[in-house]
């Protein structure tokens, strides 16, 4: 496994697990046997996104992460975004204590007018939104996240259903963007999806 750029790695954890930290700003641990993808493929995934949606993305993710065996049933990547102007976890609380469902509206304002490129893009390749999206301020690793959930059909089997996470972690001039997905149903992935989730730390 190539781990380049900001990715260390540090020693296995006893339970089968390996911790890493990802710039130094947010730490996991997964699973011994997952993929971790080199800078190379995340490029590739980022090309090949940006072919798919029609979208210009703004980063290639940190790190890229999936379950094995193929097909992988999870996945988990971190990318950071710089944000302008800068916003701190301090900004964010700040707000949502002032008006929670106002920075949920906005939140769902901003997926309402992004995603119908992503969607018209996907469409495409025969990918297609399941349900509806829902918005939420949560607590992940230790901050406050914005995060967006919604479904879609899965690229490998059409009949399933990928649940995906996106968390928006501001962190001053940057912020992270964590993404998690699963196939709606599969127990494995599901548990395998909550330990990673809570094994987060974010600085």
């Amino acid at each position: 496994m190539l781990l380049l750029g900001a990715l260390a790695v540090a020693a296995a954890q006893p339970a089968g697990y390996t911790k890493l930290n990802v710039k130094g700003r947010v730490q996991l641990e997964i699973p011994d046997d997952w993929t971790i993808n080199d800078a190379e493929h995340r490029k590739r995934v980022k090309d090949l996104g940006e072919k798919l949606t029609g979208l210009q993305t703004q980063h290639t993710a940190s790190l890229s992460v999936q379950s094995f065996p193929t097909p992988s049933r999870m996945f988990v990547r971190v990318s950071f975004i710089k944000l302008e102007p800068s916003i701190t976890q301090a900004d964010v609380r700040k707000e949502v204590q002032a008006d929670r469902q106002q920075v949920i509206r906005d939140l769902a304002d901003m997926w309402k007018e992004e995603s119908p490129v992503m969607w018209a893009g996907l469409a495409k390749n025969g990918v297609k939104e399941v349900g509806r999206p829902s918005f939420s301020v949560e607590p992940v690793g230790g901050q406050t996240a914005l995060v967006i959930r919604y479904g879609r059909t899965s690229t490998i089997n059409p009949a399933e259903t990928m649940k995906v996470a996106q968390y928006h972690v501001p962190l001053g001039a940057e912020k992270a963007l964590i993404t998690l997905s699963y196939i709606d149903g599969d127990k494995g992935a599901m548990a395998a999806h909550d330990r990673l989730k809570n094994s987060f730390v974010i600085r």
